[in-house]
């Protein structure tokens, strides 16, 4: 029992150690893009937002669309 709470606390008292090392590094897939989004069921309340890349396939299969300079 003893060596067990031994382990969980020299386990507990690494974590904050594991998180620095990992703290400011993104990851590969953080490209974003702003679209112009158009909520489902809702098109009157069209808006910007920015979104990762890898999410905008999903967003322009249901409508929404790359702004353009021109749009709102």
């Amino acid at each position: 029992m003893k060596l067990f709470l031994i382990k969980a606390m020299v386990i507990v008292s690494l974590l904050p150690l594991a998180f620095s090392l990992n703290s400011g590094k993104k990851p590969n897939n953080d490209k974003k893009i702003t679209i112009c989004h158009v909520p489902p069921g809702n098109p009157g309340n069209m808006h910007k937002i920015t979104i990762s890349y890898n999410a905008l396939q999903t967003h322009l299969d249901h409508g929404d669309f790359i702004c353009t300079g021109q749009d709102q």
